[in-house]
């Protein structure tokens, strides 16, 4: 039996996917190399299908869990330094035997600069928040 053009232009979405057996691929490698020209024009068909081709529900799923990794990346960074930012104006030396508040005593204006700072990160880790539990992180 000969096998024909209609026959591998059957097969050439399955075998673009990589979804055919290794005797499929080696019957329409050969086919291609008997058939120069049609081998020309399914490169070009791969090449549209490439670009037109919907992302597959692994991709999906893939994709999704590296946007839910990197939101929560963001979130832990954002809790960090919103507890950095809450306790620096609260920062403290030992001297003489007994605590020296630094920021707010010698500071007042930068310490209420990181307090600011600490009530954005707080505002930002409450959204945050909301939006994984809308998500149903």
């Amino acid at each position: 039996m000969t096998v024909t053009r209609d026959v591998i232009y059957d097969l050439l979405p399955l075998y673009f996917a990589g979804q055919v057996s290794e005797d499929t691929r080696t019957l329409v490698a050969e086919f291609f190399k008997a058939d120069p020209e049609f081998g020309r024009m399914a490169d070009r068909f791969a090449s549209l299908m490439k670009d037109d081709r919907q992302p597959r529900d692994r991709d999906r799923g893939v994709l999704a869990l590296r946007r839910t990794r990197r939101f929560l990346r963001y979130r832990n960074q954002l809790i960090g330094l919103a507890i950095a930012y809450s306790l620096m104006p609260f920062s403290f030396g030992f001297g003489g035997g007994h605590i020296t508040w630094l920021m707010l005593r010698d500071k007042p204006q930068m310490a209420l600069l990181f307090a600011l700072g600490a009530l954005g990160c707080w505002i930002g880790v409450y959204l945050m928040g909301r939006q994984s539990r809308h998500a149903g992180l």
